[in-house]
């Protein structure tokens, strides 16, 4: 079904003016565009919620991580990281990830969305280097070319949860509504091991 003449645009015809014939299909395609580009914005600036910290603190088994690898600023940077890398220090270009002489050897990094597989092969590049760990939350899609590419053939002890994680949004507030895909904890390691899976439940601290 297509929409009446609207206004916002118009061509020249002869000495006449014709508005521009937008459709009504042509218009919802735009607004899902446009939707669709603020979800993928928001979700590179979503923050990690305690829980999930919490939880991955005490399947490793450790009082704190290294350094947070992916902070927006250092408002945001996770409580239980010494260290901390900035958007305008940018991890990916960075050649440490590690603190010298911190006894936490785990570094911990929840990606922006749209760059977590370019920081999970930044990641791999950095345990292989300093023999350290890398801690990150990555969406579960084990079914994925993404995935098969990225993660089988490493190194990665891969903790599977329960359920869902509630992320929060950019200003640190709950999200109305939990994310729309499984999350999981890979730890990437500098031993041999490929793909290790464990299963937990949230709340593991608890």
């Amino acid at each position: 079904m297509q929409a009446d003449y609207l206004t916002g645009g118009s061509h020249a015809v002869g000495d006449r003016v014709a508005p521009t014939k937008i459709t009504t299909s042509e218009s919802f395609k735009m607004a899902i565009l446009n939707k669709s580009q603020t979800e993928k914005q928001n979700k590179d600036y979503w923050r990690t919620s305690e829980l999930l910290i919490n939880d991955a603190l005490k399947l490793l088994n450790i009082k704190s991580f290294d350094t947070d690898v992916c902070c927006s600023n250092e408002s945001v940077k996770i409580n239980n990281a010494t260290c901390y890398i900035t958007e305008s220090d940018n991890a990916l270009e960075s050649n440490l990830w590690f603190l010298s002489g911190n006894p936490s050897n785990t570094s911990f990094c929840n990606p922006p969305f749209s760059k977590k597989w370019e920081f999970f092969q930044k990641a791999v590049e950095q345990v292989n280097k300093w023999k350290n760990q890398v801690l990150m939350v990555l969406p579960y899609t084990p079914v994925t070319k993404a995935w098969h590419d990225n993660i089988h053939g490493q190194n990665c002890i891969i903790y599977v949860p329960d359920g869902r994680y509630q992320y929060l949004l950019p200003n640190g507030k709950k999200s109305a509504n939990s994310c729309n895909f499984e999350t999981c904890l890979v730890l990437i390691v500098p031993f041999k091991c490929g793909n290790v899976i464990i299963n937990y439940k949230r709340g593991y601290c608890d």
